[in-house]
């Protein structure tokens, strides 16, 4: 009796998840394309077959905004397709991917499919194939199921790119036996994370030949004022400070990034730093770098946001660790140690290793846009 009304449970639950999702009411799991920027290009439903994810063809169009124009050969099981000025020669159930113009032979890891008769594509024919054919980079988040298309040129490095001449201050807070900063339950210390990560960001930055100086390049205790005084004396061009946050809930999690703003969410109006004459002392504040900091804060936002599922906030406060460091400067809380899903990926290595790509990326971006002003700047200062 007692399986019979289970069955009878069953059925109707199926049923009314059937008509939910024949009237829209169910989500689809879908895939998101964006720009460089992370505007939305297209959002598409996407079928999970052998546990991997794939496309619609016909998506192609909405995808690339311009007739791809997908010819399918149902009896021949194959596929043409047009694609930035190419033609793409697929087979259903074939790894290699055919561009007769250039008589070259490309490989996918995974096959296209015919997939209840319609032809689909896997996931990575955009991260693969893509590259080959276009002057596009393309990174894909599996986690999030999110695709992000960018210009190649955007991050080769030129010879003669000027930002190749900037130095860039990453500081991994905490350090030493007495300041571990936060400590989540698996043991994972905050001074131990951010220390990975800026040395993924030294080593990447290699390739731009960016002079990266870490205020600490071992697990060694630094004062905040041995901080200042070392970035200071560098005359770095911008200063990234790295931490994790911690709460007494434990269901708080997200990257958050702060500026140092000295009016930023206080009750009572700041003294104004006198300004001495010449030859004289002249106090400077972090406020005369408040623009170039919060230009960076939003290309480091848009950054971090592909990697996670809500958007990154900008908070401005009143900081100390950057109060008195005279460049362009950021903090940036990684995540939080006291949740168990941040803890977790912040112990990932590759999840490192994509931390640092993004924050890379920021300072790139960053970099190329302060060169390209200061170049018109003194263009029409000449004029």
């Amino acid at each position: 009796m007692w399986l019979r009304r289970y069955r009878s449970i069953s059925v109707f639950i199926s049923t009314i998840f059937l008509f939910l999702l024949t009237h829209g009411m169910v989500q689809a799991a879908t895939v998101r394309f964006v720009d460089k920027e992370g505007n939305t290009l297209a959002e598409v439903e996407y079928t999970l077959y052998q546990q991997a994810i794939y496309i619609p063809v016909e998506e192609l169009n909405d995808i690339f905004k311009s007739d791809v124009s997908p010819l399918y050969d149902r009896p021949r099981k194959q596929l043409t397709i047009k694609l930035k000025e190419r033609e793409l020669v697929l087979l259903m159930g074939r790894n290699t991917v055919k561009v007769p113009a250039d008589n070259q032979t490309l490989t996918l890891s995974l096959p296209p499919r015919a997939i209840d008769g319609k032809p689909m594509l896997p996931i990575i024919f955009f991260t693969e194939i893509l590259p080959s054919i276009d002057d596009v980079e393309v990174l894909y988040n599996p986690n999030l199921q999110r695709i992000r298309f960018m210009p190649k040129t955007a991050w080769i490095p030129d010879p003669d790119d000027e930002t190749q001449e900037w130095t860039i201050v990453i500081d991994p807070g905490h350090g030493g036996q007495e300041d571990i900063g936060c400590k989540a339950q698996s043991g994972l210390l905050e001074k131990d994370v951010v220390l990975n990560v800026g040395r993924e960001i030294q080593k990447l930055s290699k390739q731009y030949g960016y002079k990266i100086h870490l205020t600490r390049e071992s697990d060694v205790e630094k004062t905040r004022i041995q901080r200042v005084q070392s970035s200071n004396r560098i005359r770095g061009n911008l200063f990234l400070s790295l931490h994790c946050n911690a709460s007494f809930s434990k269901k708080r999690n997200g990257m958050h990034i702060f500026i140092n703003n000295p009016n930023g969410m206080l009750r009572f109006r700041t003294l104004t730093m006198p300004s001495f004459g010449k030859n004289k002392l002249n106090l400077r504040t972090q406020s005369n770098f408040l623009t170039q900091s919060k230009e960076f804060g939003t290309i480091l936002q848009k950054e971090m946001n592909f990697m996670t599922e809500k958007p990154i906030p900008i908070s401005e406060l009143p900081l100390i660790a950057l109060d008195e460091i005279y460049m362009p400067a950021i903090l940036l809380e990684l995540g939080y140690l006291t949740n168990n899903n941040d803890a977790s990926l912040l112990a990932d290595h590759n999840h490192i290793k994509e931390l640092a790509t993004a924050i890379t990326r920021a300072l790139h971006t960053y970099t190329m846009k302060s060169s390209q002003s200061s170049d018109m700047t003194d263009a029409n200062q000449q004029e």
